[in-house]
């Protein structure tokens, strides 16, 4: 990670102090607010979609609180309007969200240009002080900072839709620096999974990562379809999970399982060996066994595991959060009460 320092912070030339407020305005008034009925936020992307997808569920979360009015800025394609909007001093944003490394200068820049609460998604690659707000996964293990808040796993978009008891899904990832993939073992689970339950009809998908070994060793049931990730449309996948009863993820995508949650069907973990002793996305999983949000596939079918069906809803926690804490007069005492339905 490249050194800071006091007169060279991210390359905008003020003291650490300056920074966390800001910019060299003065920090009293930098975040004088006179009464609004509209947050502007923006939203910085970096084109990857596990990131954006956790950006999209606060905006969604912050949505069902009050009203937003939200940019996406998409780096490093907007770079050039971007400075342009900090060369003339652009009205500012409230909210500044974000995550992944290749956003956090961008972000900080803004804040400094143009004022706003910074709030990075994710554990970050710079030091969190420089940040109004972390919102970090518990399993990083990143706790006791003020501006830190832990969530368990990452935030995601939910959808509130009937599910089909006669539908389910399998997401396979692959190859991964935290779990040990292994075809055979894989396949033998998703076997027993489809086959233990006749009477859903399961689209197994695989992902980038998934060994081609592993498709031509699957032998499916019936009852089963392969679908590889290239013949897919990206909306596909979501509409899967809003329709299915019951859906088991390899453990080794933390992204993948926490989409899986904010979806109102049962969600199973397939097992896989971990590489090392403390893998923090083993011990995420374990957690949210403990809680009651996952089985796991030695226990047979998720119907009979006495699993929650509530999607988990930490993006509308942190929503709360983030409102409550700096932009308390526009909420709305009773959404504290009833929140909205996500748009």
């Amino acid at each position: 990670m490249t050194a800071l320092n006091d007169t060279e912070c991210l390359g905008v030339g003020l003291t650490n102090r300056a920074l966390y407020y800001g910019g060299p305005q003065n920090a009293d008034s930098l975040w004088e607010r006179s009464i609004k009925h509209t947050l502007k936020v923006w939203r910085f992307l970096d084109g990857k979609p596990g990131h954006e997808k956790q950006t999209q569920g606060l905006l969604q979360g912050l949505e069902g609180l009050v009203e937003v009015e939200a940019r996406d800025l998409h780096w490093p394609a907007d770079a050039k309007a971007l400075k342009k909007d900090w060369q003339l001093h652009a009205a500012a944003p409230d909210l500044i969200i974000g995550a992944g490394h290749h956003l956090h200068r961008p972000m900080l820049k803004t804040r400094w240009h143009l004022g706003g609460r910074c709030v990075v998604l994710m554990k970050p690659s710079l030091p969190t002080f420089l940040f109004d707000l972390a919102l970090v996964p518990e399993h990083d293990r990143l706790w006791f900072q003020r501006n830190v808040e832990s969530t368990l796993g990452m935030l995601s978009p939910s959808q509130t839709s009937a599910v089909d008891p006669a539908r389910g899904v399998v997401l396979l990832g692959g190859v991964s620096k935290h779990f040990h993939w292994s075809d055979a073992l894989v396949a033998e689970q998703v076997v027993r999974i489809v086959s233990q339950t006749q009477d859903i009809s399961w689209q197994i998908i695989d992902s980038r990562r998934t060994p081609e070994s592993y498709r031509r060793q699957l032998k499916l049931p019936t009852n089963a379809k392969y679908v590889h990730w290239r013949d897919t449309q990206p909306s596909w996948l979501t509409h899967q999970l809003s329709r299915s009863s019951a859906t088991w993820v390899t453990p080794d995508s933390a992204s993948m399982v926490y989409e899986a949650l904010s979806f109102s069907g049962r969600v199973g973990i397939i097992d896989l060996r971990p590489k090392r002793r403390r893998n923090k996305l083993a011990a995420g999983v374990r957690r949210l066994h403990e809680l009651g949000y996952v089985g796991f596939s030695s226990q047979g079918p998720l119907s009979r595991q006495g699993l929650s069906t509530v999607a988990l809803a930490e993006h509308r926690r942190c929503a709360r959060l983030i409102l409550q804490r700096w932009f308390s007069d526009l909420l709305n005492p009773a959404c504290l009460e009833c929140e909205q339905q996500p748009k």
